[in-house]
């Protein structure tokens, strides 16, 4: 009994790490009671699944060390799960800047921090797709499948676990440039137009026009493209539960 309390506990911090990452349990509207109580009904489901671990003759530094390592290894996974959200994030912006919508912030519901309203946008389409398809089930067989690849105790910070953050922090920046794409290169046709009227009339206040000009074009342009940005999002989505798999070998050095 003592061992099956030992293990459900270190599965909590682990749980409880992971769900503290993941933007869909972090919102501000969901109160922090909510995600423990989530947290540790999460690890009565995988506690009893998993192999006996030896907690006899631990020390109190031993016990650290494996507070220390399972929280590592929640927040690591958590961290590449939330990816997606980063490459919504980073496209929103992208979207705004072009627009000219950079003073248009909104409160993020994540953070409380003022964000634009294309970025919110993304962030709101992405949790749509991630519930409608009901990745969040994947995503918590997937984190019940990580101990099979990383079980207690055995997290360890590599080299190799680096270079797969890193080559996920890469996407993020790929996959937001696919998807903002066309708004900059309507952005940039439109300017450029705008750049040969104003040389042609100079009459015309182009700096004033090109608001309303810009904004408009980056609407429909976003509007035709809506769906080729879903798609993108989908794909990393389909991606997640693999990269927790990756992540969790890479943590355990295997």
């Amino acid at each position: 009994m003592e061992g099956d309390l030992n293990t459900w506990l270190l599965v909590f911090v682990r749980a409880g790490a992971f769900l503290s990452i993941l933007p869909i349990f972090t919102m501000l509207n969901i109160p922090v009671q909510v995600r423990v109580a989530f947290a540790g009904f999460l690890a009565v489901l995988v506690a009893p699944t998993l192999p006996p671990f030896p907690f006899h003759h631990l020390a109190v530094l031993d016990w650290v060390g494996l507070f220390a390592k399972e929280t590592i290894c929640g927040l690591v996974i958590g961290f590449v799960t939330r990816m997606v959200f980063f490459v919504a994030d980073f496209a929103g912006l992208l979207i705004s800047n072009e627009m000219g919508l950079n003073m248009a912030s909104v409160v993020d519901p994540v953070n409380a921090h003022p964000t634009q309203v294309p970025a919110l946008l993304m962030f709101l389409l992405t949790c749509i797709m991630m519930m409608t398809l009901d990745m969040h089930h994947w995503l918590l067989t997937g984190f019940q499948y990580t101990y099979t690849l990383a079980p207690i105790g055995g997290a360890r910070l590599q080299e190799p676990l680096f270079t797969c953050i890193l080559e996920h922090t890469s996407r993020v920046f790929l996959v937001g440039l696919q998807i903002a794409g066309p708004l900059i290169a309507a952005s940039f046709l439109s300017m450029l137009l705008l750049g040969f009227l104003g040389r042609l009339v100079p009459q015309m206040n182009i700096f004033a026009e090109s608001f309303a000009i810009r904004i408009a074009c980056g609407l429909s342009v976003l509007a035709l493209t809506l769906e080729i940005s879903a798609q993108h999002l989908l794909n990393c989505l389909h991606r997640l539960p693999d990269d927790m798999m990756r992540v969790a070998q890479f943590l355990h050095g295997s």
